[in-house]
């Protein structure tokens, strides 16, 4: 065989060799990195959508007339093309039900269930989040067991002598056309639409109780918003009770909001 075929086949194998070792560091140590940063920067964008999600619901809200408002909502990331990584696939649903409160007094008690959107993330490389929009809160839930209040509830708390006055807006999320979840990594939507609006007063109120899987967060808003009451936070609930010698009354705005996900819309609602 000529010598300078043989220098050339060697180099050849060299080069490949270098080619291999360089491909397999950006594999090791860079792309995971870089998938995490990905990953982490689409749940920035999500909590964003969330947020706009609130901004919709609070306009419906305020405005209590017919009109459609859509929220776009980006699922999940992608793969790199040409190396070796997992996307990350998202998943958004309405659950009806999922969140109550009951609130009882000398004469009963007055209980509600309401509807929330819930979005998991099914982060490879970046913790895994979840995203949670119940009675107009935003909680971001992590794996290691970290529950946030990102934005609060729309609650006002007065007090005037022994009288404690509570506010409360209640949004109740209901699905619509049986289009209430979607999974994937594309960008998806959410519809909303207004459709109704009661009023209840409640007076002397002994127990207010919310039934949440997120109990932390709320606990530590109202213990934050709330004075000469006693709350007590359970696996599933929190409790508010007034002290002894203060009277609660609780007056709820309840907004009833028909959702739907997906492209394009089904019905008028």
């Amino acid at each position: 065989m000529n010598r300078y075929g043989v220098v050339g086949i060697v180099e050849a194998v060299l080069l490949i060799g270098l080619f291999a070792i360089v491909l397999a560091t950006l594999q090791i140590a860079y792309i995971p990195e870089l998938m995490k940063s990905r990953e982490a920067e689409h749940m920035d964008e999500v909590m964003n959508q969330f947020f706009q999600l609130k901004m919709a619901v609070d306009l419906h809200a305020v405005s209590r007339s017919n009109f459609s408002i859509t929220v776009p909502l980006t699922l999940g990331s992608r793969e790199l093309p040409y190396f070796v990584t997992t996307r990350a696939i998202g998943s958004v649903s309405i659950i009806e039900n999922a969140f109550k409160i009951s609130i009882q007094n000398a004469t009963g008690y007055t209980n509600l269930s309401l509807g929330i959107i819930k979005y998991e993330a099914k982060n490879a490389y970046y913790v895994p989040q979840t995203y949670v929009f119940e009675n107009e809160a935003i909680i971001l839930s992590q794996d290691d067991g970290t529950d946030s209040l990102l934005s609060p509830p729309t609650i006002n708390v007065n007090r005037a002598g022994n009288l404690i006055n509570m506010n409360l807006l209640v949004i109740n999320i209901t699905g619509y056309a049986n289009r209430t979840s979607e999974s994937g990594v594309d960008t998806t939507y959410i519809r909303t639409n207004y459709s109704s609006y009661s009023s209840i007063n409640i007076s002397d109120v002994s127990n207010l109780t919310i039934f949440t899987s997120h109990p932390e967060p709320w606990f530590r808003f109202l213990n934050y918003t709330m004075d000469d009451v006693v709350i007590t936070k359970h696996a599933d609930r929190v409790q508010v009770k007034p002290e002894s010698g203060y009277q609660m009354n609780i007056y709820l705005d309840i907004v009833n909001i028909c959702a739907q996900i997906g492209r394009g819309w089904i019905g008028n609602i």
